[in-house]
């Protein structure tokens, strides 16, 4: 835990400053990052949405450059902390004799990027997540085959999800704190209007498919401690959703520039949505209520910012390569 900055609530999110940047920039850097903090928040990781280059820094102890940055290729977009001493990622196939041509499930070394475990899967990934806690981590394969939903501290498969539909593009997706629910946002090819899925990942059965109203969904995120779930896409609103009911319970306004990227703190009463491009905002999740929001007028690129575990900073990857730290310091 970080003493040096107050815990970020709904009565003090109107006086975030930023106090860090982590770098160096990345020249020509446009296209965004995705963002991790190890489970007890003493680092970060970052990912360039071309997946090709991924870095870490501790955030006490902020310097001129990441402790480690990691060039490879990977796949889906697929890299997330488990604790300071690994990291989980999918990376594209190594045509050993073992796994020919199949993708890998890898574990990395925080201390030199070098590989520690791997597992081939059967499919190509184009989506990643993992539970909060880094139990388990879901992989999203390509239509009309199977999700997969990993046990990590076991590193085995722990279940295999009802094959995709055929027809659709996956955009995002999300596991559940409790570990029960899956769920992803989808774009269909034709006119069906329903664009989230959402598994109950112990029955093993088809997902849900439940309809929200935005031509394009592409973000979602689990309540940290309700049966909860928010969607935003290419809308100026962000649809909350009852898991357990599997229905819109309310709709949220007021994301301007869109809500992508969405982010719970850890307490679950405020909600960080970055731009589709532009900057990131903190809403108050009871009412949609912007508190606070910053802009870098750079269009071109849409990056994660999310919650420190103890709900004490926030980071936001910038178009240049860097990534802003943001706390209340007063």
């Amino acid at each position: 835990m970080d003493s040096r900055f107050q815990v970020i609530t709904p009565a003090n999110a109107s006086r975030l400053k930023q106090v860090g940047q982590l770098g160096p920039g990345l020249p020509s850097y446009s296209s965004g990052q995705k963002l991790a903090f190890e489970p007890n928040g003493t680092a970060l990781l970052a990912l360039s949405n071309r997946g090709a280059l991924l870095r870490w820094w501790d955030v006490r102890a902020p310097s001129e450059g990441p402790l480690h940055a990691h060039e490879q290729r990977l796949e889906g977009n697929a890299a997330m902390f488990l604790d300071a001493e690994r990291v989980l990622a999918v990376a594209p196939a190594n045509r050993s004799p073992s796994g020919l041509w199949r993708p890998r499930l890898v574990l990395l070394s925080t201390k030199d990027g070098s590989l520690m475990r791997e597992h081939h899967l059967a499919h190509a990934v184009t989506l990643f997540a993992m539970s909060p806690g880094g139990e388990r981590a879901l992989l999203i394969p390509l239509d009309g085959d199977a999700p997969l939903i990993w046990d990590v501290k076991s590193w085995r498969p722990h279940c295999e999800l009802a094959p995709l539909d055929t027809g659709v593009s996956l955009t995002a997706c999300a596991l559940s704190p409790d570990g029960r629910f899956a769920a992803a946002t989808v774009t269909p090819d034709d006119e069906r209007k329903e664009n989230l899925w959402l598994w109950d990942i112990a029955d093993g059965a088809r997902p849900v498919a439940l309809s929200i109203e935005a031509p394009t969904t592409w973000s979602l995120a689990f309540h940290p401690t309700e049966s909860l779930l928010v969607v935003g896409g290419n809308t100026e609103d962000v649809a909350v959703v009852h898991v357990g009911e599997r229905r819109l319970v309310r709709t949220l306004h007021g994301f301007s520039g869109y809500a992508c990227n969405l982010n719970f703190n850890p307490q679950g009463d405020l909600l960080a949505a970055s731009r589709d491009g532009q900057g990131f905002g903190v809403h108050h999740f009871d009412t949609g209520e912007e508190l606070f929001s910053i802009s870098d007028q750079d269009s071109l690129q849409t990056s994660d910012a999310l919650f420190s575990p103890d709900g004490r900073l926030v980071a936001w990857g910038r178009g240049d390569g860097t990534v802003d730290l943001w706390a209340v310091t007063d």
